[in-house]
């Protein structure tokens, strides 16, 4: 029996999930649009391979703490905003270390980002599966696609609290969000090589070059032929001990 305290944060679900023998380190999952907190239960239970990640985490000792972050959030500032407000009371109310690992898959790269560029000091890693880095890259992408851009600059509009006329590509360049710091704790991206939602060629690559350009490394991870997130996912366990020996 998975013990969990659900609660509401400006009417947004949340979920701690507690281990039965507690390592003091918490990760933060954060979603791709649409991974869902209700009030007794999360989309990362009833997915198979999210629900053997989340036990896994769980059995290694380590406190889990997800949120819906307004459904299809898509790294807006109202998202961060809960988010920021989620740390501050997981961490008032939890035995933790201040210092916590993220777990960012999608467009959850995106709030991952903003955090990271406003707390850096407050994150021991963060381990991405598929991320979108670019809004704008995303952006150029969906045009091309007619049936799903009209939806997509209606999430934005809706995420970004914006009229709808006004998400073209010059705003999406300014929504986007840069880590512009240079203190980064350990990031580690795992990326399908022929993932089509999020493509490596124009989210994970250039992300990371750009780093690499400012003498920051980050290891990226490119997987083959297995595109199961599990597969994906499970490197995050020893990537999170091997930052967990400096408190």
């Amino acid at each position: 029996m998975v013990r969990a305290r659900f609660f509401r944060i400006e009417e947004q679900w949340n979920v701690i999930y507690l281990p039965e023998r507690p390592n003091g380190f918490a990760v933060f999952l954060i979603g791709n649009n649409g991974m869902l907190v209700d009030k007794d239960t999360s989309d990362w239970e009833h997915h198979p391979e999210k629900n053997q990640f989340l036990d896994d985490l769980l059995s290694r000792g380590y406190t889990v703490v997800a949120s819906s972050l307004y459904n299809q959030h898509w790294g807006s500032p109202r998202a961060f905003h809960l988010f920021e407000k989620l740390y501050s009371l997981v961490l008032k109310k939890e035995i933790l270390n201040s210092k916590v690992h993220l777990f960012a898959q999608g467009s959850g790269a995106l709030l991952a980002i903003r955090f990271l560029q406003a707390y850096s000091g407050k994150v021991r890693s963060c381990y991405f599966v598929n991320p979108c880095f670019s809004l704008e890259a995303y952006f150029a992408q969906e045009q091309e696609n007619k049936l799903y851009f009209k939806r997509f600059k209606k999430e934005i509009a809706e995420a970004y609290q914006l009229p709808l006329q006004e998400v073209n590509s010059n705003k999406i360049i300014k929504l986007s969000p840069s880590i512009m710091k240079s203190d980064l704790p350990p990031l580690s991206i795992h990326c399908h090589v022929q993932e089509k939602h999020f493509p490596l060629q124009t989210q994970s690559r250039p992300f990371q070059q750009e780093l690499a350009n400012r003498q920051i490394f980050v290891n990226l991870r490119i997987h083959g032929n297995d595109k199961s997130f599990y597969k994906a996912a499970q490197s995050a366990f020893p990537f999170y001990k091997k930052y967990e020996v400096i408190l």
